[in-house]
């Protein structure tokens, strides 16, 4: 997940801050950035590669997806190769998924092209060199820009249609988990980091309350805060009036505020901090967001997958999301393989607390195990070695693309 942190959430409301798709898209400095990151990242991929080029993808809604397409070295179309799809996490992010200069899916598509994988990573709709209002976008129209990028990998000339798959992160994860659904999965394999096993209402509360851990909070104070985030997270969930919203946004608030300051903020204060909240909850995407339930499309997994957590997450917290991949995955066709790896965080950095304050000191940019991890399980799975032949072995027919994700909305967190 991306961090959109504003100036007005620092500790409060952190965590709608830490998974709000962001619904600035007039916001030019961000988009600038974005494109230099963009330019950059190419040119780095051009020099470490055999070929990369810029391309465009056709979304839906005549949206354009603008990504890397990354090949391995000696690619061509008499010697096809696997190929994957990243998905970004929570946040309007760019292909690489830029976050305090770490750059972690470059860092993966690098690592998967010296193996023989190729693969594309596209600027989120609506960012970066992509096309489309991100306004109205919730988690499943961000479903069908990945299938859209499937459908694409499938008709180059130098990929293997019957080796296609997915590296998704946080949200981009559960999207990946939807597209994976048997009878029909979108693609033929799927590595899920952090991908959240739970509804978005239940990450948002869990955040809060690992946060409050982390910081000491006072045990009467975290428990009455969470009680605030629950009646929160209810209120969205059941679309409830905006009266009903700004009540238990204001109660949230100032639970939020006593458990992380000192001294009372002023008046002025929360109310601007209780309409910036009130604005990212009732956003379409964040009450859709919440009220995912994963457990169904787990029970329906339907291709190899890797997941891999951070112990220390507490953005997507091993504790409460690991389980319902555990027990609902013995129900399903396929069983994934589950890995927590240790003393990381959520965006696979060595961490001492987890907490988001550290990312940016953190200089590793993804752990080297974790790369060298993804690389031999994706090589193990499609049978890849470097340029690869095209009748060689697959992991699955080309599958027809679902319609409609299966995933259960909540009435409630």
């Amino acid at each position: 997940m991306k961090i959109t942190c504003c100036a007005f959430l620092a500790l409060i409301l952190c965590n709608f801050s830490l998974v709000a798709k962001s619904q600035q898209s007039s916001d030019v400095t961000a988009a600038q950035q974005s494109a230099r990151s963009t330019d950059n990242s190419a040119s780095t991929d051009q020099a470490r590669a055999d070929r990369s080029r810029e391309v465009v993808v056709n979304g839906p809604s005549e949206n354009k997806l603008a990504g890397t397409f990354l090949l391995p070295a000696g690619t061509s179309p008499a010697r096809r190769v696997p190929a994957v799809v990243f998905i970004t996490g929570s946040g309007l992010q760019d292909r690489d998924e830029t976050i305090f200069g770490h750059k972690p899916f470059r860092a993966i598509a690098m690592m998967l092209a010296q193996v023989g994988i190729a693969s594309i990573r596209c600027d989120d709709r609506g960012f970066g060199k992509s096309t489309g209002d991100p306004a109205l976008a919730t988690t499943f129209d961000f479903l069908e820009d990945a299938q859209a990028q499937v459908a694409w990998l499938r008709s180059q000339p130098e990929i293997d249609p019957k080796q296609i798959g997915v590296v998704g992160h946080s949200e981009g994860g559960l999207i990946g988990l939807l597209m994976s659904q048997a009878p029909e999965p979108a693609m033929n394999f799927a590595v899920l980091l952090a991908p959240p096993g739970i509804s978005g209402g239940e990450i948002l509360t869990g955040q809060s309350e690992d946060m409050y851990t982390n910081m000491n909070v006072q045990p009467m104070l975290k428990a009455f805060a969470l009680e605030k985030h629950r009646e929160m997270m209810d209120a969205v969930a059941a679309n409830a009036d905006e009266a009903t919203l700004t009540l238990a946004m204001r109660a949230l608030v100032e639970a939020q505020f006593d458990c992380v300051m000192k001294v009372k903020p002023s008046d002025a204060t929360i109310e601007t901090t209780v309409k910036q909240g009130l604005a990212q909850v009732s956003s379409p995407w964040m009450r859709t967001f919440i009220s995912i339930d994963p457990l169904p499309a787990i029970r329906r997994i339907g291709v190899p997958m890797l997941i891999l957590f951070g112990e220390r997450d507490v953005q997507v917290s091993p504790a409460r999301n690991v389980p319902p991949f555990q027990s609902g995955s013995v129900e399903s066709p396929m069983k994934p393989e589950i890995v927590i790896l240790p003393k990381l965080n959520h965006l696979f950095q060595p961490a001492i607390t987890g907490m988001p304050d550290e990312y940016a000191t953190i200089k590793v940019e993804m752990d080297p195990d974790v790369l060298k991890k993804i690389g031999d399980w994706v090589v193990a799975k499609t049978n890849s070695q470097p340029n690869s032949q095209p009748n060689g072995a697959s992991i699955a027919a080309p599958l027809a693309q679902p319609s409609v994700p299966v995933a259960s909305p909540k009435s409630s967190p």
